[in-house]
């Protein structure tokens, strides 16, 4: 019985206990936009009672009726924690905002596993997905001009599909270039271009820049690493995102080149110019013009005006043309508990502004499931399609050279009685030719096809261990074909035999490249505390990294060329079947690399870290690969700001820590090989340098085999790079309550790195059957500052306003070679490169004007004798001869400059007011660059640039003397570099400026969480000094127009040698979400 009534007291007061419970509900919110908060934590001070808010930011709390006053605390990672008393209320609804004192990312490149930056003794940059601009080009490298602190990123060409420069940290390699490695969601892609990616899917970046990061990525990671991560589902209802945004686009002339409104030629008295036979300068009915007299003496001017039957034509405006960019994004996104996805479809149309049409269409899903509890499945996927219609090779006659190299008497839009299009004009030029005869007669396509699959399993059988799985395929496919119609229906081309492509009859050149490459990556994790999880009392924690990662590369191209088609075929008809001779070849090349990384990490408290590991890898370019090559790492990083002694000035300091990290790096050595005849599609990766090959050909109608012009050498070894790297990280709190400068975050960073056993052509006797070797035969240096700021400038009830600062100043020199020789770098018809030991990378070597009369050379002998020096003048600063009008030049070459800039910044703002109206604009600052000018430099070989109008005064006598401009080209050595042309080409530009307004958060419009207009215009505004079209764009990419083939040259850059503009948009969008 007693133990009855013990039973029913207990139960009486249980639910006596319960009775007393109380209930508090509401609704956390973001107090910036308003937005619902999910995983808020929501617990009842001083207790273990507790719970999170779900996916709409709702929650639900039970409250012991002991606690029935007390206070909830309301928390959540870089929110500030707020305390609210209970009271009598059952309904407490709340908003967080921002803390900024707790705001840090947390990355993965360069470390391996998720970690807290402020627990980082390395640089990392990360820039998240809706701070990248909306640019009309939708490509991810465009939209990273500027963004990376210490990185040199530019858009060197404006050419639809034409990719950036990206050079992070010095130059490493010259053979292979600087691209870094480009990865996506932690695989490795090598196959498709990073400009085919989708902007719209992109979550965030992460930008490793030094070998002392890039170290767990082995022999592939010396030009550090790009990471783009895409978008996935979040736990909700579907939500959908949708975007249509159209752009005019307009080519940048900043420099207003153009050809002289004027001329030399020589005329009759009514100021007709006359041919060489003395008659009036005309064009026949087959578009040819008689041969001009071009007077270029000592009493020659350029000012007789172009008149009557020979009126001045502007070619920049005839070949340019304003156009449109189109750009439609759809996404589709949502999960539940143990599941997510997201599906994204955009549609990219992005017109030339010469000839052409780019067309892109992107198609991404991205899907995870928890299959168990600890076992986690995600599987992404982008699908690729692009048509490009861009003629991708302006080396050859290209649109830009063939208009300024023909003069502006010749009019580009003359057509013969048939509508047909001259080609070359006879005596307009000695390198006349007509663009749009190209445009009638020649088409490019471009049919590519990408496919990324990606797939990721998670599994954590323990809380301390994790094993990770990721299996990365990239396939490509490019279908090229450069087809040229029959010209024999042209009466000009067939009378005087002039055409372009195969033949007069046309041809058709194709090529189909097959590239893919898979990455297999294996990583275990061990984490565990010692005092938490061991009870061992050290507040020690332990991260082990193992991994083992395996890729492989495969490129095949196959070449197809026909010539001779039937004259009735039109452009747009032609096909191989029709040709009257064909020709096939085929090239390959395969890689294999694997590689294992162990790493070892302790963290003691939140207050100091210390890491160090190893790398070691085995290559298939180094044969049967008996000897792997090991690249050591470690790191360490001390808060200061986690010490008690600061606790004095924490409260305006919070934030303060130093680091230094050391790393090795590895690149394999590669060579990229270009045809000018078959490569259209671009060039050819070699990763053969150790095995001799062989040429083949024809003599007396029989098969020849020949030896290359450069030898393979089987005792290669990969290159390394070593980099130290210092720095620190702080955080100001200049004002903790007021609206001004509640937060200042700055990042630091000092690097030198050293790369030995480069790969370069090391020239031998001929005796021994070439002239040179492939060799590790180079060692190359660089160093570098970069830092960032990132500022909270004003956080008022209704204004914020957020300011970002980028800098990055390097340099690269030739440290040594192995046989102390210097290497001159002489591209055809390009200027003189030359690396010698101690300088910089992107030295220009060349003559100088001589800017006295009493000039030396390096011997004490003046240039100019002493008895003659009556006979010369200082003009404009230069030397000139007074009866011959000529500038003087020295004889021998010397040092011109460099064309690395001093340091490049960005600086960019953003401003929102009360959540509806935002406004943004980024400038960028390039200081200390400079260009050689060549496109200039063959302007001037023909009196066909614009200066030749400008007049001075030489003996007492003004005018615009030609035999003074021309003098630039022929001095010394008819087309040789000059410091003339080696212009300053700093820049500031104003990359992106935007203005948008959400007309759903303005209106409070139910079911629609954005409908936003925006206005955007990008490359609006530039200053420089540069005289050419673009400061930016020049040779850096892809070769320009040299025979160089790296897909991003490492040593000829900063030359602007008929360099395709970039252009200014102006852009109209709307942005449509809701769930």
């Amino acid at each position: 019985m007693s133990k009855i009534l013990l039973l029913a007291c207990l139960l009486g007061t249980t639910l006596l206990a319960r009775a007393q419970e109380r209930v508090v509900t509401g609704k956390v919110s973001s107090m910036e936009d308003g937005s619902d908060l999910p995983g808020v934590n929501v617990v009842l001070k001083g207790t273990s009672f507790g719970t999170v808010t779900n996916a709409d930011g709702v929650y639900r709390l039970s409250i012991p009726g002991a606690d029935a006053g007390g206070t909830i605390v309301f928390s959540f990672i870089g929110l500030q924690t707020q305390e609210v008393a209970i009271g009598d209320r059952s309904v407490i609804d709340i908003q967080l905002s921002a803390d900024v004192t707790q705001l840090s990312e947390v990355v993965v490149t360069g470390v391996g596993v998720a970690t807290d930056k402020r627990r980082l003794a390395i640089s990392v940059e990360s820039v998240s997905g809706d701070r990248l601009p909306t640019i009309p080009t939708a490509s991810i490298d465009q939209a990273l001009v500027g963004k990376i602190a210490g990185a040199q990123i530019m858009s060197s060409s404006g050419n639809p599909g034409a990719p950036v420069s990206i050079q992070l940290r010095g130059i490493n390699t010259l053979s292979g270039g600087t691209q870094p490695l480009i990865m996506v969601d932690g695989v490795e892609m090598r196959s498709t271009s990073l400009n085919a990616l989708d902007l719209n899917n992109v979550e965030r970046i992460e930008v490793v820049q030094g070998a002392s990061a890039a170290t767990i990525y082995g022999a592939q990671g010396a030009n550090g690493v790009i990471q783009i991560f895409t978008k996935k589902g979040k736990q909700g209802p579907m939500h959908i995102d949708a975007s249509a945004r159209t752009s005019v686009d307009q080519v940048l002339n900043i420099g207003n080149l153009h050809q002289p409104f004027n001329h030399s030629f020589t005329t009759d008295a009514n100021g007709n110019i006359l041919d060489n036979n003395g008659g009036l300068l005309t064009q026949d009915d087959l578009g040819l013009w008689g041969q001009a007299n071009w007077e270029n003496g000592p009493a020659a001017q350029n000012n007789k005006p172009y008149q009557n039957n020979t009126k001045y034509h502007d070619h920049i405006a005839q070949l340019f043309r304003n156009v449109h960019t189109s750009n439609y994004n759809v996404a589709l996104s949502g999960g539940k508990e143990n599941s997510d996805y997201a599906f994204s479809f955009s549609k990219l149309r992005q017109e030339s502004v010469v000839q052409g049409v780019l067309d892109r269409t992107n198609f991404t899903t991205n899907v995870g499931v928890d299959i168990l509890k600890n076992l986690k499945f995600r599987s992404t996927t982008q699908l690729i399609y692009t048509d490009n219609t861009v003629n991708p090779y302006y080396v050859s006659n290209a649109p830009l050279s063939s208009a300024m190299y023909t003069y502006p008497f010749a009019d580009l839009d003359y057509k013969d009685t048939d509508g047909n299009y001259t080609y070359q004009f006879g005596g307009a030029g000695a390198n006349n030719s007509n663009p749009k005869y190209f445009f009638q007669y020649q088409n490019f396509k471009s049919t590519v096809i990408d496919v990324i699959p990606t797939l990721n399993l998670h599994y954590t059988p323990t809380k301390i261990f994790e094993l990770d799985y990721k299996l990365g395929l990239n396939y490509s496919v490019n279908n090229f074909a450069r087809e040229t119609q029959n010209q024999t229906g042209n009466a000009s081309s067939l009378a005087n035999n002039s055409f372009i492509g195969e033949s007069i009859g046309g041809g058709l050149n194709k090529s189909v490249t097959n590239n893919y490459n898979i990455n297999s990556l294996v990583t275990g994790t061990i984490k565990f505390d010692f005092d938490k999880d061991l009870g061992w009392k050290i507040p020690i924690a332990s991260t082990t990294q193992l991994a083992f990662d395996w890729r492989k590369s495969s490129f095949h191209r196959q070449y197809l060329i026909y010539t001779g088609l039937p004259s009735y075929s039109s452009i747009d008809d032609i096909n191989g079947a029709q040709s009257s001779s064909n020709s096939t070849t085929e090239y390959e090349d395969l890689f294999i690399t694997y590689g294992f990384l162990l790493n070892q990490r302790f963290e003691y408290k939140e207050m100091a870290g210390v890491s160090g590991g190893f790398r070691s890898d085995y290559s298939s370019t180094y044969g049967d690969a008996k000897s792997p090559f090991t690249f050591p790492r470690g790191d360490a990083y001390l808060r200061l700001s986690k010490l008690n002694f600061w606790d004095g000035i924490s409260s305006v300091l919070p934030e303060f820590k130093i680091r230094a990290a050391f790393g090795e790096a590895g690149i394999q050595p590669v060579g990229y090989t270009l045809d000018a005849s078959k490569d259209l599609a671009g060039p050819v990766p070699n990763h053969y340098l150790r095995i001799p090959s062989y040429k083949t050909g024809t003599v007396d109608n029989g098969f020849l085999i020949y030896s290359n012009p450069t030898f393979a050498n089987a005792g290669l070894k990969v290159e390394r790079t070593k980099e130290f790297e210092y720095g620190f990280d702080f955080g100001i709190t200049p004002t903790k309550n007021g609206a001004w400068f509640n937060y200042i975050a700055t990042n630091v960073s000092i690097w030198s790195r050293k790369s030995t056993g480069v790969v370069w052509q090391r020239t031998q006797p001929v005796s021994q059957g070439s002239e040179t070797i492939w060799d590790n035969y180079i060692d190359l240096k660089s160093q570098g500052v970069q830092f960032s700021v990132d500022m909270d400038v004003y956080s008022g009830d209704n204004l914020k306003w957020d300011f970002v600062t980028n800098f990055g100043t390097q340099s690269s020199s030739l440290d040594r070679t192995a046989d102390g020789k210097d290497i001159p770098l002489v591209w055809s018809n390009a200027a003189t490169y030359t690396l010698k030991g101690g300088e910089k990378i992107g030295t220009i070597y060349g003559y100088k004007a001589l800017t006295s009369i009493d000039q030396k050379d390096k011997n004490g002998d003046p240039y100019i004798n002493p008895a003659n020096a009556a006979n010369y003048e200082v003009v404009n600063g230069r030397v000139v001869d007074k009866a011959g009008k000529r500038v003087q030049f020295t004889p021998d070459k010397y040092f011109l400059g460099n064309t690395t800039p001093k340091f490049n910044m960005a600086f960019i703002n953003n401003f929102s007011y009360k959540n509806f109206l935002t406004f943004s604009f980024q400038i960028d600052w390039v200081y200390g660059a400079k260009t050689y000018n060549q496109t200039k430099e063959w302007m001037y070989s023909e009196g066909l640039h614009g200066d030749y109008d400008k007049s001075l005064t030489i003996n007492g006598e003004t005018g615009a003397w030609t035999a003074y401009y021309k003098s630039f080209y022929d001095a010394s050595e008819s087309n040789g570099t000059k410091d003339y042309f080696l212009e300053n080409s700093s820049f500031a530009r104003l990359r992106n400026l935007s203005v948008g307004f959400d007309f759903a958060k303005f209106f409070d419009m139910k079911g629609f969480t954005r409908l936003q207009l925006v206005f955007t215009g990008r490359n609006l505004a530039t200053i420089t000094n540069y005289t050419g079209m673009d400061p930016e764009s020049s040779q850096n990419t892809s070769g320009g127009g040299t025979t160089s083939a790296s897909p991003q040259v490492a040593t000829q850059r900063g030359l602007d040698f008929w360099s395709f503009p970039n252009f200014k948009s102006y852009q109209v969008g709307l942005n449509v979400s809701f769930n």
